[in-house]
């Protein structure tokens, strides 16, 4: 079996897969070190895992698991970057800089399409990515763009008297035209991500030739849902699912 573990920049999410099949989930805050450490520690308890992957944006987060792994599994995991090796021919200047996150969401894109169109990845989260993969398997590269959160904190922190609005403030049918500063921040950041979203999208299908498939993931895409005006796949788990193809795939390295 195989332990796939994505650290983002707010939660870490867990999974266990069994060939394709994920058979343990959980996710908890990257900084909260008993629930990380519990949670390795529940799994190495009662399943047995062969191989771990990682994808890792916080570095702080990562040097507090990778020890808890080690002693508890007694495995070396694989740290996925830009040297490991992919499905994916990855055609981007300075791979190095390119974040994990990004290469488990193309990986999983190309799989899911299977070579039969190009595929582009949108990861709505504390970043929203955007990531084209051509049905060739070259990763192109993409977008990345403030969060719907980034922005709500930026408006708060940047302005005078803007409030911070959470996601129980925000709702997917937000006004166009907020009657009041309140609905007029709803609309700046649910109907702004919506049309961007939806602009985008189509720049890339005018500047590359063929059929596109769209593949949506990320905590924020409640927000948009169906009321986006183009034809999209609704993926739970992105970079998880990409984690475990890396995993699974031959000739993978650490």
């Amino acid at each position: 079996m195989n332990l796939a573990i994505d650290i983002g920049n707010s939660f870490t999410h867990f999974a266990v897969y069994k060939g394709n099949k994920i058979i343990y989930k959980y996710n908890c805050s990257s900084f909260n070190k008993i629930d990380l450490s519990n949670t390795i520690k529940r799994i190495a308890k009662d399943l047995i895992v062969s191989k771990i992957g990682i994808s890792s944006v916080s570095p702080e987060s990562h040097k507090i698991i990778k020890p808890y792994i080690r002693k508890e599994f007694k495995v070396s995991p694989l740290t996925i970057n830009n040297k490991t090796k992919l499905p994916v021919k990855i055609k981007i200047n300075k791979s190095r800089t390119l974040g994990p996150d990004r290469i488990c969401n193309a990986v999983f894109g190309y799989n899911a399409v299977k070579g039969k169109s190009n595929v582009l990845i949108i990861d709505l989260g504390t970043a929203n990515t955007f990531d084209l993969v051509l049905k060739n398997g070259d990763f192109k590269g993409g977008i990345i763009a403030p969060g719907i959160m980034t922005s709500s904190k930026a408006l708060n922190s940047n302005t005078g008297k803007v409030p911070l609005l959470e996601y129980r403030n925000l709702r997917a049918n937000a006004p166009l035209i907020g009657r009041n500063t309140f609905e007029a921040i709803q609309s700046g950041l649910v109907n702004y991500m919506k049309y961007a979203t939806e602009g985008l999208v189509n720049a890339i299908r005018s500047n590359y030739e063929g059929k596109l498939t769209v593949i949506i993931t990320g905590g924020s895409v409640k927000f948009l849902g169906s009321n986006l005006n183009f034809k999209h796949i609704y993926k739970e788990n992105t970079v998880l699912e990409g984690i475990n193809i890396i995993l699974n795939y031959k000739g993978s390295s650490k």
